[in-house]
């Protein structure tokens, strides 16, 4: 389980706040590690990619989200899915994880540090407890995810604005749980350094203020000097924001006025490039009683990150189903482990 304290986030390394008060340096060290993850320690994915390039060829529709990912580090793709699809998907879900079918290894616990399993809590005290919880194999107990997760347009997007096909392919079905004040990733904040973090939301529910949308700075993916100026609270040694970015210090450098809130009816699509500045889901009054847990498939991608083994995915998908996969699809799906990931996950159930 992901474990960490709210309350007194660690202080930065002393090189790395040092280097981080100089946003010249800071720049160039991290394109320079951008550089080695993608055409040095990637140059196999990148070949994969150029091998393959005929799969990946984009209608206008798929070529303006990546466009609008290589220029604002996002994209919002409204209500790409039917939503009796999303509906069916989100009922399925929902029941779920009322009945404590989750991943115990992907929960984000916030309120204890001492406690190191979710087992004996009910749903109720997890949403009291956790940041976010995870359903437990998602592609197998709940097989509509399967075409949402690998649509061919959200691979086609992914490996055209990275110029790879991505050693990590993870879906997860998450919901985020709102709090009485913004925790861990609900503060600005961004996802690497050294390798490229993509993430596509696919929305099963309504995402407005009171259901936490994402908040993007557009632009600040590209590890320019003013991307590089706001400074981590933990590196400024405020105990506050989870050691993360607060809203003050990110608006001292790029005006709310700028700031990209992607509120979106359920059955849409947010894709952005960790990179870049960002938190989410962001309730808009912290603690209001209106305010509703967000509901999501969540897709990761993940470049190659020096010294870091990374498997091609991590998902449990049965076997019928990487049968009648595309020659596309199967780029991101492991063959491998596909029949004993989901037997086993299969006799679990």
């Amino acid at each position: 389980m992901n474990h960490k304290s709210s309350r007194h986030p660690a202080r930065s390394p002393f090189l790395q706040r040092t280097v981080r008060t100089q946003p010249h340096l800071y720049s160039a060290i991290c394109k320079a590690r951008m550089f080695y993850s993608r055409r040095i320690v990637g140059a196999e994915t990148r070949r994969l990619f150029r091998r393959n390039r005929s799969l990946f060829t984009m209608n206008e529709f798929e070529a303006r989200q990546v466009n609008s990912l290589r220029e604002s580090g996002y994209a919002l793709i409204s209500e790409f899915f039917p939503q009796k699809l999303i509906d069916r998907i989100f009922s399925k879900a929902d029941a779920m994880f009322h009945n404590l079918e989750i991943d115990t290894h992907l929960a984000y616990s916030i309120q204890s540090k001492d406690r190191t399993t979710l087992e004996g809590l009910c749903y109720n005290e997890l949403a009291a407890t956790e940041k976010m919880i995870a359903l437990r194999d998602p592609l197998v107990r709940i097989p509509e995810a399967l075409d949402v997760a690998f649509h061919e347009s959200i691979l086609k997007i992914a490996a055209n604005f990275l110029g790879y096909v991505p050693p990590l392919y993870r879906v997860t079905l998450v919901r985020d749980f709102p709090h009485n004040r913004p925790l861990h990733s609900s503060n600005f904040h961004k996802d690497n350094d050294e390798s490229d973090s993509l993430q596509f939301f696919i929305y099963l529910v309504d995402v407005d203020d009171t259901c936490g949308p994402l908040v993007y700075i557009p632009g600040s993916n590209h590890y320019d000097v003013r991307s590089c100026r706001p400074r981590l609270s933990r590196d400024l040694g405020i105990p506050a924001n989870d050691g993360r970015l607060s809203d003050e210090e990110v608006e001292r450098v790029y005006p709310r006025r700028s700031w990209a809130v992607l509120q979106t009816p359920r059955g849409s699509i947010a894709a952005i490039h960790g990179n870049g500045i960002h938190k989410g889901p962001a309730w808009n009054k912290p603690g209001d009683p209106n305010n509703r847990p967000r509901t999501a498939i969540k897709l990761d991608l993940h470049g190659y990150k020096a010294g870091i083994s990374r498997d091609l995915n991590e998902n449990s998908i049965l076997a019928s189903d990487y049968a009648r996969m595309t020659e596309l699809q199967r780029l991101f799906a492991h063959p491998t482990l596909v029949e004993q990931k989901a037997a086993r996950a299969t006799h679990a159930g």
